[in-house]
């Protein structure tokens, strides 16, 4: 369910930032992790801001980090909803990575009924044309309590080929929709809340 993401700071990311006149870029990182930092872009006066952030948050009725968040249920959890409300954010990301748990037999153990033991493949999954991709999230501002700038990933029901690796994927928002996500009403933003189509992306086995 994206627990881990690659960023790259390629001439494709680049130009997409000069574009937005934005002149820092992320940090490459093939596998960034929860409470790591990247570059985020969110709303600013009307305007598209960048800043770093740090992935997940920690509630204080939770035992673990919290990264990623339901999309169908963000407007209705308390956690969730303020963030939503007013502090939607997107990650520039060129990938993320899932596993899958995988168990084969052969001959020998097919006639025996005994499977090999069971391990998880890693699969990078990414745009099928290695365009740089949007992941939807809401970011918690730095505080007295908390120093860090934070944010959570949004999830959504996967298309029908990452069925395949996960039951949930990111929820990814095209380049043209960013200022619907960013600086849109809650209704404007929960519209773009469905998967993104199977054409569109690609894993690999990693």
């Amino acid at each position: 369910m994206c627990g881990r993401m690659y960023i790259s700071n390629n001439p494709n990311v680049q130009a997409f930032m000069d574009a937005l006149g934005i002149s820092i870029y992320p940090t490459s990182n093939d596998d960034l992790r929860p409470t790591d930092s990247t570059l985020l872009l969110l709303p600013s006066d009307g305007q598209v801001a960048a800043k770093e952030m740090s992935w997940g948050i920690k509630p204080s009725w939770s035992k673990q980090v919290l990264i990623n968040a339901k999309s169908e249920t963000i407007d209705e959890k308390n956690t969730f909803k303020g963030a939503f409300e007013s502090q939607r954010a997107l990650v520039v990301c060129s990938g993320w990575y899932e596993w899958k748990t995988v168990s084969e037999n052969n001959a020998t153990e097919k006639q025996t009924s005994k499977k090999r033991p069971i391990h998880k493949q890693k699969y990078l999954v990414e745009h099928s044309l290695k365009q740089l991709m949007l992941m939807a999230a809401v970011y918690y501002p730095a505080n007295a309590q908390q120093p860090q700038n934070q944010f959570v990933t949004l999830t959504t029901a996967p298309n029908d080929k990452l069925k395949q690796v996960h039951h949930r994927m990111p929820l990814i928002i095209h380049s043209d929709e960013m200022d619907a996500w960013l600086l849109g009403s809650c209704d404007d933003a929960k519209s773009l809340m469905h998967a993104i189509k199977s054409e569109e992306f690609r894993f690999n086995a990693c």
